[in-house]
């Protein structure tokens, strides 16, 4: 797989991430595990009823991964080439997001006030892309780590650090850690960069800004068929 890629999709992840937290009731849609940290939080200090949207999201973004599971096992294996599976998870993924986007745009221009339902519904797309791209992570190893969460990588990273500095090599025993350390910085920097410029956007423009993470995981799928062998047709086309 082109190293842009997991670089690429640990910036829209991040940004993804930044985004739904500051324009969509502080919901995580990439990092579905956070949802938990903000629940309990809220839960402590004092639940209210925007505050469901967190508990709603938790088995819609299960209800996500099943989803992207049958369609893959059903319809993606058919497509003969690998790295031309990943590409159409990739647009469905960018499709996705780009509905949230659209939807945020319009509930901006509207003026229409977001409660519960409003916001579910505009948050539901992109959290389905998360989970796409969360999903594709384990139904295509040879992508590389998780792009969604950094805590893996950024332990990986200072195990090998420290003990590059006594000396030693440091080889990850988890598969789909890279044995190239390279990369891991790479990836920290794209989720960060990601996570800083969506989280100004979206207070900038609103969650329009969430088309711009739509462009870059469509930009992705545009590159990963460029690097498809070119004698490979999908099945009925």
């Amino acid at each position: 797989m082109p190293r842009s890629l997991i670089v690429l999709l640990a910036f829209v992840a991040g940004w993804v991430d930044a985004s739904s937290f500051v324009g969509l009731d502080h919901v995580m849609a990439a990092h579905v595990t956070g949802n938990l940290v903000v629940l309990a939080s809220d839960i402590a200090t004092g639940f209210t009823p925007t505050d469901s949207l967190k508990v709603v999201i938790l088995p819609v973004f299960f209800l996500g991964v099943m989803l992207v599971t049958v369609l893959h096992d059903r319809h993606i294996v058919a497509i003969p080439d690998r790295k031309r599976q990943l590409a159409r998870l990739l647009q469905w993924e960018a499709g996705l997001i780009a509905i949230t986007g659209l939807l945020g745009v319009w509930v901006s221009l509207a003026g229409i006030e977001a409660g519960f339902w409003l916001s579910l519904l505009v948050v539901t797309p992109v959290t389905f892309g998360m989970a796409m791209q969360n999903a594709a992570h384990r139904l295509y190893p040879a992508i590389g780590p998780a792009t969604t969460v950094m805590t893996g990588n950024i332990t990986q990273f200072f195990i090998d650090k420290t003990r590059a500095l006594a000396g030693r090599s440091s080889v990850s025993k988890i598969d789909d850690m890279p044995r190239n350390e390279n990369i891991l910085p790479l990836l920290i920097l794209a989720f960060a960069g990601g996570c800083i410029l969506g989280a100004l956007a979206t207070a900038a423009v609103g969650n329009g800004a969430f088309l711009v993470a739509a462009a870059v995981v469509l930009a992705n799928a545009i590159l990963l068929r460029q690097h498809a062998p070119e004698n490979t047709q999908e099945h009925g086309s």
